[in-house]
């Protein structure tokens, strides 16, 4: 199935403004990492309950813009195919130890384009500690949700520390149950993480989610990760 236009043209413009970060800093630089995980689990949902190998590209400006570029093998609905992802944005520092963030997100899936999206979303973030929120107007071709994503750090040690992570999921207009509530998704992680120069290791448990998308399934309780920087 063809990738859905409206997403295409999303990655055309983040396409653009690469091209003028490009043309507009000669201080920026250029990052990419490649990710083995047990299992590629995204909010709280397993969009591949295999191993999974992962890739990341993205560049920085000097003035605070960055754009970049994700893949990773998915199965939805016993399909399997490829995730794209384009994002692009802006960070800046407000003091020392604070900085703010801004983007769009825009994620396409290869064999089944009625399930492309995109996200709006800010954010602040410390040293050790970041909360953003995102806003979709058709979250994975459907409803209109607003996710709170929340990341901290703690140093246990020179290469080690602990990572954790919790997320509240909203769906608007999502029906309501008999007492005229609507269910809001939390998903929580907690890792250990090993910082080996190019490559980091984790291993950690995460909350088992609601298989809230067709054809996914719940996310394992226990993961680990390899990831190799360039």
């Amino acid at each position: 199935m063809p990738l859905d236009r409206r997403h295409q043209n999303h990655a055309s413009t983040l396409a653009a403004l690469l091209l003028m970060c490009l043309a507009g800093s000669a201080r920026s630089q250029t990052s990419a990492d490649l990710t083995l995980m047990s299992e590629y689990a995204a909010r709280g949902v397993a969009l591949d309950t295999r191993p999974a190998l992962q890739v990341r590209v993205e560049h920085d400006t000097a003035a605070g813009w960055y754009l970049g570029a994700f893949a990773s093998p998915v199965t939805l609905g016993g399909r399997s195919q490829a995730q794209l992802i384009a994002y692009g944005g802006r960070a800046q520092r407000m003091t020392s130890t604070l900085s703010w963030d801004a983007g769009i997100t825009s994620s396409a899936f290869t064999r089944d384009g009625s399930l492309n999206y995109h996200e709006f979303y800010a954010g602040l973030a410390l040293d050790r500690a970041s909360a953003r929120l995102f806003y979709s107007p058709a979250y994975y071709g459907d409803e209109r949700s607003v996710y709170l994503d929340l990341n901290g750090a703690y140093p246990l040690g020179e290469r080690l520390s602990l990572a954790a992570h919790a997320g509240l999921l909203h769906l608007i207009g999502e029906e309501r149950d008999a007492a005229g509530n609507v269910e809001r998704r939390v998903d929580l992680r907690l890792a250990l993480v090993a910082d080996l120069g190019d490559v980091s290791l984790q291993a950690g448990w995460q909350l088992k989610g609601h298989a809230y998308l067709p054809g996914s399934a719940r996310a394992r309780a226990l993961t680990a990760s390899a990831s190799l920087r360039f």
